[in-house]
């Protein structure tokens, strides 16, 4: 058996401290499924060998599995898919493709619907289609671009009606990121901040900004000028973790 404790080195030295920090990592190649499992979901036993199918299909079976689930799942299915049983293969096959066309029904389902009336929520639900099919394919790189890229490409078709800073721009923000289009993504980050100056997630974008081009150093300057805005519990211990106390405005 491989050893445990290797399962937890990360290729950087970098520790994710929250879900989010854990799924980015994982879904950059920064760490391992078993890491990203372990750190982020606190669900590692899905991972022991043999497999709890019946856990398994109860979360296919759920109406909505967020990206978190997703990436679970696809990491199991695509361990079974590397060993010799072919039962196990081809569960895990048939799985991958039940939730791709999943996803695939929910796009053709509200494009039909934006036929008619043009909504903010259709259009949310398709991109988050989209992004979903990103995670399952992520092992398939040229795949997950095209699907990153048709997120990127309806939310610009739509962004008239697209204005949320949490449920809109911050997502959008995050496509560009993972589309590695930073340049376009530091353009929309200025913007949007000009726009709606203390949403404390377009400023938090703007410091993971500054970590993906090496600006360490800008990083931790740039949230202590804007620390006062924070109030949340989770920012203040983001605040923390970079060293800066929140101010009292």
């Amino acid at each position: 058996m491989e050893n445990f404790r290797n399962l937890f080195i990360t290729k950087t030295g970098f520790i994710p401290r929250t879900q989010a920090q854990a799924l980015t990592a994982y879904m950059e190649d920064i760490i391992g499924p078993e890491y990203y499992v372990y750190r982020a979901v606190n669900v590692h036993p899905l991972l022991e060998e043999p497999w709890d199918f019946q856990e398994i299909d109860r979360l296919l079976a759920k109406n909505e599995l967020d990206i978190d689930t997703i990436t679970i799942l696809v990491t199991i299915f695509d361990k079974m898919l590397q060993l010799p049983d072919k039962e196990q293969a081809l569960f895990a096959a048939e799985s991958i493709n039940a939730l791709e066309q999943r996803y695939l029904s929910i796009i053709v389902s509200m494009l039909k619907k934006l036929e008619t009336e043009e909504t903010s929520e259709s259009v949310r639900t398709i991109m988050q289609a989209y992004l979903s099919l990103a995670a399952i394919s992520k092992k398939r790189p040229l795949l997950r671009t095209f699907y990153l890229g048709e997120a990127k490409a309806t939310f610009k078709k739509y962004r008239h009606i697209l204005t949320d800073p949490e449920k809109d721009i911050a997502v959008f923000i995050k496509i560009l990121f993972d589309l590695n289009q930073l340049a376009e993504a530091r353009k929309e980050i200025m913007l949007s901040i000009e726009r709606y100056p203390k949403n404390t997630t377009l400023h938090l974008l703007a410091a993971e900004y500054n970590f993906k081009i090496g600006s360490f150093r800008s990083i931790g300057n740039y949230l202590n000028k804007i620390s006062r805005l924070f109030r949340d519990s989770k920012d203040t211990e983001l605040l923390k973790f970079w060293g800066i106390g929140v101010q009292n405005e």
